[in-house]
């Protein structure tokens, strides 16, 4: 691995100096090289324009409100890969965890570098979108078969090599209510979409669901699907623990698709889904969860399986694969 790996150059930006250290060990025990480490300020954008860098490591845990205006900049105008990292796993005190977290910073890492990946790595080749196969408005049918996928901590991992193995022409929609920083939805979604022949984005209110894309919520609104199939936001009621609320967003789609709904639920430490899971199969609709070992945390999906009967369960790929065969 260590050949691999040599020669690439990272750079780590985290307002949490005990996170930085953290992912700049970790990160150099792999034999790649740390160029630039600091908070995110105009120091470091600028810094970060005069280095050899291949890749920005971004701690999406730790950013402080007054930093609110660089990562618009940094986004913007950065022409680095960039990785979101939920650096606060790294305190988590299981070793298993941990080594996992790890190894899968490492596979994005080699992937977004193109570096030979080794055994274990999840191949994750990018998906070259151009006008020919994007769908035009008009062109994918409304949304009949609509799923949920939940997901936190190693969740967007999982997400991703899921859809990695749907077809563009699968008649499903997707609503992905990921627990994530408010800043950083519309930087999944664009990430989310470099992998799939599904066309990810975040929706605006009035957007009608269609077959063949993946909507992706905001954390500061709740999103429903009205009676015609159009998305609506409202506010959060009240500051919750989770956001988006992954049962709120199963039990919205429940009401509104019954037995055609389903929901997945990905790698994540805590319960958020389960109460949803638990109305949605008292509607007929179909409960999937990741396989726990291959979890980089398991509790949400072990939540849901202690409380619901759960259809179907295995790797991300394995339940792409399992969706597939249901609907085509």
């Amino acid at each position: 691995m260590l050949n691999d790996l040599n020669n690439i150059r990272v750079a780590i930006t985290s307002d949490s100096i005990s996170h930085r250290n953290s992912l700049q060990k970790k990160i150099v025990e792999s034999g790649i090289e740390i160029v630039l480490n600091d908070f995110l300020s105009q120091k470091f954008l600028n810094k970060l324009d005069t280095v050899e860098c291949d890749v920005l490591l971004f701690d999406a845990d730790a950013l402080e409100d007054k930093h609110h205006d660089y990562l618009d900049e940094l986004l913007i105008q950065t022409r680095i890969p960039v990785i979101i990292c939920d650096v606060s796993a790294l305190t988590i005190n299981q070793p298993k965890a941990i080594a996992k977290w790890h190894n899968t910073l490492l596979n994005k890492i080699a992937d977004i570098t193109g570096r030979r990946e080794w055994e274990n790595t999840i191949s994750a080749p990018l998906f070259k979108k151009n006008d020919s196969t994007r769908s035009k408005p008009g062109d994918s049918a409304l949304a009949r078969n609509v799923w949920v996928l939940g997901a936190s901590l190693g969740g967007p991992d999982a997400v991703k090599r899921f859809l990695i193995g749907l077809p563009g022409d699968l008649p499903v929609s997707f609503i992905l209510a990921q627990h994530l920083g408010e800043n950083f939805v519309s930087l999944l979604a664009e990430q989310l979409d470099r992998y799939t022949e599904l066309n990810v984005n975040v929706p605006i209110s009035g957007h009608v669901i269609k077959h063949g894309e993946i909507l992706v919520i905001p954390t500061d609104k709740q999103l429903f699907i009205n009676p015609i199939g159009a998305v609506e936001y409202r506010k959060n009621p009240e500051k919750t623990l989770y956001t988006p609320s992954i049962n709120t967003t199963i039990d919205d789609i429940s009401r509104r698709y019954g037995e055609r709904a389903g929901a997945i639920i990905f790698s994540g430490m805590c319960d958020d889904g389960v109460t949803g899971c638990e109305n949605l199969a008292k509607k007929g609709g179909r409960i999937w969860i990741q396989d726990p070992k291959s979890c980089v945390i398991s509790a949400m999906p072990d939540s849901v399986a202690e409380k619901v009967a759960v259809e179907f369960s295995g790797t991300p790929e394995q339940m792409a694969k399992e969706l597939v065969s249901l609907y085509m």
